[in-house]
């Protein structure tokens, strides 16, 4: 076993200590995520009483009947947390050619809280970002599943979709298009049900959960979650930057991802992580509620798109984490505090990527090369 195996491994084990100490508080679209789990479970596909995507809702099931928890949803999503962070390290090592690389990936990964935050309430942030991992990994190994866990992947949050230029032209054969067309023909299948039973092709969370109580009787027309507008966009680069918003990670890393996509050019995945970004801005842009969580395929991408950099830059290493404290802390102060008993338990991904970065770079690399030179 290599010697950064130790270190995920390690990594896991404290993240998974940091889920148990937690106190999970069901809230808001995780009461419908749990309710539509709930119903598969016991044989019924409901999706006329309970809004959203409910991709994740069908991963919960198995948890479900193996628990019998009215949290099944959150366990669920614990489990897809863990299982990225070793997507992550594959992920960086995979893309760059290096464990170095891969330990900074996982770095990163643990200083984006919002989505192991949220789950605590039932959101899918955290399922989205699996997904977006295992689309990056398939696509990198060019596996012919990939195009499966993108519709999956879409059907958790359809976000995910605009993953589709990191693979579609591996998949242009007519050997090969049979991927794609399975995996649109699953998103059909999806959007086919929910329309049947509720007239929609999505039960639409936004608009009417936020004007007061869910009314399953009264669904708004899809139409009703788009606007179009100059402003829109100006919004998209305030979820990436402004902190208040609750952004996914540190708006230092965003600027160097997007200074490093553009500047290395020989960088062979350069132009699809682009049309990707491309896509996932533009989707985001002309929703009618438009939130930082959102972007987490952009923000990956651009997380992904600064590891040479970080490489080259320790320094720069230490300013992101600085400016992380300016996306922990308002997430401390929306959500964290419910679910963690203090800001500094809080804060033990944090502490976590602090500590990997100084023994990775300080003591283990160093004696990595000594012993073998």
């Amino acid at each position: 076993m290599k010697q950064e195996y130790l270190i995920v491994i390690f990594a896991i084990i404290v993240m998974l200590f940091y889920f148990i100490v937690a106190t999970p508080a069901m809230n808001d679209d995780g009461f419908q995520y749990e309710g539509f789990t709930e119903s598969v479970a016991q044989g019924h596909l409901d999706f006329r009483s309970f809004y959203g995507f409910q991709g994740l809702s069908f991963f919960a099931v198995p948890v479900f009947w193996l628990t019998h928890s009215h949290n099944s949803i959150i366990i669920t999503s614990v489990i897809f947390s863990l299982l990225s962070l070793l997507l992550a390290y594959f992920v960086g090592k995979g893309f760059y050619g290096s464990s170095r690389a891969g330990i900074y990936s996982l770095i990163l990964f643990l200083l984006m809280p919002y989505p192991y935050t949220t789950l605590m309430r039932g959101f899918q942030e955290a399922a989205l970002l699996f997904f977006v991992l295992l689309i990056l990994w398939g696509s990198l190994n060019k596996k012919l599943w990939t195009p499966i866990a993108w519709g999956i992947g879409g059907i958790v949050k359809p976000f995910a979709l605009t993953l589709l230029p990191l693979f579609l032209g591996d998949y242009l054969s007519r050997k090969k298009i049979v991927w794609p067309v399975v995996a649109v023909m699953l998103g059909l299948l999806y959007l086919g049900a929910n329309y049947h039973q509720t007239g929609h092709f999505v039960n639409d969370a936004a608009i009417n959960s936020y004007q007061g109580n869910f009314d399953p009787g009264s669904n708004p027309p899809l139409l009703k979650s788009f606007t179009f507008g100059f402003k829109e966009i100006f919004r998209v680069g305030a979820n990436l930057l402004v902190a208040s918003r609750k952004i996914m990670i540190s708006p230092f890393l965003i600027i160097i991802g997007v200074w490093s996509l553009l500047k290395n050019k020989d960088f062979k995945w350069r132009y699809k992580f682009i049309f990707s970004i491309i896509l996932n801005v533009l989707l985001v842009s002309v929703l009618t509620f438009s939130f930082s969580k959102y972007l987490i395929p952009a923000v990956v991408l651009l997380a992904l798109s600064a590891i040479p950099f970080l490489e080259k830059h320790k320094w720069a290493m230490w300013i992101v984490f600085a400016d992380s404290l300016t996306v922990f802390i308002p997430i401390w102060q929306f959500f964290g505090h419910v679910f963690w008993s203090n800001l500094y338990i809080y804060l033990l991904p944090f502490w976590l990527a602090v500590a990997l970065f100084i023994f990775y770079e300080y003591v283990f690399q160093k004696h990595y090369f000594n012993t073998n030179s």
